[in-house]
């Protein structure tokens, strides 16, 4: 009798224990699910005018971005103010629409040196007017299996670190210059009638002219194949690497290209050097200096390689 009433009790100790650890896994997982942010990124993008970027590689310093009536602006690091191409601000904004939490990594304050959402991290600001839609902090990037990454991020202000997808890092630690306009020609040469070639040095002048289809260099005509070959290399030339330099300082000047085209204005490019810089200017980008070293042999070609 005893021995039957034992049991009895254990069978009902068990089942209370069994009911109990359901209950705290359940308000648990209630917990969780009523704390994950499920949209960590919302904002309109109409709306928005101006974007601050804090880059961990920069240590702090602001990269800002400024939507002036219909264009964007970005101002280096020197204070000068640069027009910023539509689709580098779209691609921008996009990546930010696109970070959405996959899970919570941690909720304590104590592992944010470990994703490194501290002063190590790149910090986004996006304001719609006087308003702030989002304080983001990204953190550190983690390889996943099979070929993907993920990067661990933050809002200001909250204690919970999330998981998403991305190399975010590739996007927002960059500098002013990345926001910048790179393009040097962007034409159809098929609208070109005439490039002119002008230069300190007189052998490297000559011009270029077509007459029906037909190209001729200081009246020879050229092989077309190979015109062919050279114009097509030349006809969208863009350049990240900037020269950050006043027009004051610039060195002497050494080439010229001029190019007609049809229904449009000449395209002007223009050459500087010194013995340590090769610096070129675009008339379809006044506000830059491009770095000749990659593009000035190829946007200053030898006649004699048309034949």
């Amino acid at each position: 009798m005893f021995n039957k009433n034992s049991n009895k009790l254990l069978w009902i100790v068990l089942a209370i224990l069994v009911i109990a650890v359901i209950l705290i896994f359940s308000n648990e997982s209630t917990k969780n699910e009523r704390t994950f942010k499920e949209e960590l990124v919302s904002i309109d993008t109409s709306k928005v005018t101006s974007i601050s970027i804090y880059p961990k590689s920069l240590q702090g310093k602001e990269v800002r971005l400024i939507k002036e009536k219909t264009l964007w602006k970005v101002t280096s690091e020197l204070g000068k103010i640069y027009t910023v191409p539509e689709t580098k601000i779209k691609n921008l904004i996009n990546q930010l629409i696109m970070i959405k939490p996959e899970r919570v990594a941690a909720r304590s304050k104590d592992k944010w040196k470990e994703y490194q959402i501290d002063s190590a991290s790149t910090r986004i600001e996006v304001n719609e007017g006087s308003k702030k839609v989002l304080d983001l902090m990204i953190g550190k990037f983690a390889f996943q299996q099979p070929r993907t990454m993920t990067t661990f991020v933050k809002l200001a202000g909250d204690n919970d670190i999330y998981e998403v997808s991305g190399f975010l890092d590739m996007f927002f630690n960059r500098n002013a210059d990345s926001y910048k306009d790179e393009t040097v020609i962007k034409s159809e040469r098929q609208k070109w009638n005439k490039l002119k070639f002008e230069s300190v040095n007189p052998d490297s002048s000559f011009e270029l002219v077509k007459i029906n289809n037909v190209w001729f260099a200081d009246g020879s005509k050229t092989d077309s194949v190979k015109t062919d070959n050279v114009l097509n290399a030349i006809e969208r030339i863009s350049n990240s690497n900037y020269k950050n330099i006043d027009k004051a300082s610039l060195p002497n000047f050494t080439s010229k290209l001029t190019i007609d085209v049809e229904n449009s204005s000449p395209i002007i490019i223009s050459a500087y050097r010194d013995s340590t810089n090769y610096i070129i200017e675009s008339s379809l980008n006044k506000e830059n200096y491009f770095d000749g070293k990659n593009i000035g042999g190829k946007i200053f070609f030898r006649k004699n390689t048309l034949f």
